[in-house]
């Protein structure tokens, strides 16, 4: 008897715990349902594997709107795969671009994706200029992709400069393919411009990509500090049901109204992920409008950056519970600060043979930084005068041992700290 009671016991337990509900999306805010539009109005430009979709908001139709580019993992050039996404985008009153860049049979090469892309891009900024579709605002233009799309990504980033379009001031690189050749990837991600505002997504279960390419193009964007750039993970979640997944295709949240037939092995393993879930909420759809406000209009900027409950928080299950948390990285707050303080940042972190220290002057001024050891040594120093502006200070790390180092920058009489590692 004693047994049975146990057997129910245990599973009545197990009911509960698996019979936990994920959160919902929220009604306001980032990756909220706020939506300013009803409804989505769906141009095919796409013929051709430089050709482009058209998604634009209407009901009401705005006067003019920001401008999303959207690029899609390999293969997947379908644009329902991630239509709840593009949904959700439109319909809070942005233009989405989509631009194929690609066939679905794989025929196009890759050496050629960069430059279909661009294309796409500028035929498509040249579409919305006729009679019929809404304004493009060229002055708030981001750029965001998926898988092969993420490593774009960053490729448009470099590239706008010499392509035509307008310099993104938001990138959202989720799940970059690390491609090792010089097909798409570029020589070199260290011109990527210092005041780009970039977030960077892994799954930690993504057995497709890894996360090799995401901390690759943290470490690689040198320009870009600390303040304005962080690398997310995100992780699976089994408290209830259904799961929280964090595999490769987390991404892809279909809506068929977009389905244009185009099929292949990738899209039938991306469609598979039908669901629209907390993933979707809590991480991608919020940290890429959140990106998008803080570049765009210095809003939002604690949930874009730095660390804090409103970045890396996931909601709770309907027992109370949170959700695992996102990991971000650096793992201090280093987000954007108030405009009138100087702002102070470090990368890459960890590190191994030399760090950037960033910090912005408002006129000119000398500045001492020093690096303490953990037993509060001072172990180098340097003092300098510097313009204002932006600065980028390139400090030798080579003859630290491997550990946690203090850094202490002093601007006039204010004092800011900052731990790094040493790997």
């Amino acid at each position: 008897m004693k047994k049975l009671y146990a057997f129910f016991l245990l599973l009545t337990f197990s009911q509960q715990l698996f019979s936990q509900s994920q959160p919902t999306q929220p009604t306001s805010g980032p990756g909220g349902s706020d939506y300013t539009h009803s409804d989505v109005t769906f141009y095919n430009y796409a013929t051709n594997p430089d050709g482009f979709y058209l998604f634009e908001p209407s009901s009401p139709i705005p006067d003019s709107a920001n401008v999303v580019v959207f690029l899609h993992g390999l293969s997947l050039v379908s644009p329902h795969l991630y239509g709840a996404w593009i949904n959700h985008l439109v319909k809070h009153g942005n233009i989405v671009i989509y631009p194929k860049y690609q066939d679905a049979g794989s025929a196009v090469p890759a050496s050629e994706f960069n430059a279909n892309a661009v294309t796409a891009i500028i035929n498509a900024l040249d579409t919305l200029t006729h009679t019929g579709h809404v304004k493009p605002r060229l002055q708030n233009f981001a750029v965001g992709g998926h898988s092969y799309g993420g490593l774009m990504t960053a490729n448009m980033g470099i590239l706008a400069a010499t392509s035509g379009f307008p310099q993104p001031k938001a990138l959202f690189s989720c799940q970059g393919y690390t491609d090792n050749t010089t097909d798409t990837r570029l020589p070199n991600y260290a011109v990527m411009p210092a005041d780009v505002n970039l977030l960077i997504v892994v799954g930690d279960n993504d057995a497709i990509v890894g996360t090799t390419f995401g901390h690759f193009l943290m470490d690689s964007t040198v320009n870009v500090p600390t303040s304005h750039k962080n690398l997310i993970t995100h992780h699976s979640d089994n408290h209830g049901t259904p799961t929280i997944g964090s595999t490769h295709f987390e991404p892809c949240s279909r809506d068929d109204a977009y389905d244009t037939g185009e099929t292949n092995l990738f899209t039938t393993v991306c469609g598979l992920g039908t669901k629209t879930d907390a993933v979707d909420y809590f991480c991608y759809w919020k940290l890429f409008d959140a990106l998008m406000d803080c570049a765009f209009y210095g809003e939002n900027c604690t949930t874009a950056f730095g660390d804090t409950p409103e970045q890396h928080g996931m909601g709770e299950w309907s027992d109370g519970q949170p959700l695992v948390v996102l990991t971000v990285e650096p793992s201090e707050g280093t987000g954007i600060e108030d405009e009138n303080k100087n702002r102070f940042s470090i990368y890459p972190n960890p590190t191994q043979d030399e760090v950037y220290i960033s910090f912005d002057l408002n006129e000119k001024e000398e500045v001492l930084i020093d690096i303490f050891n953990a037993q509060g040594q001072l172990v180098k120093s340097t003092r300098k005068n510097y313009a204002a502006g932006m600065v980028n200070e390139k400090i030798s790390l080579e003859n630290l041992a491997t550990g946690i180092y203090n850094v202490q920058i002093q601007l006039n009489e204010n004092k800011y700290a900052q731990k790094i590692v040493v790997r």
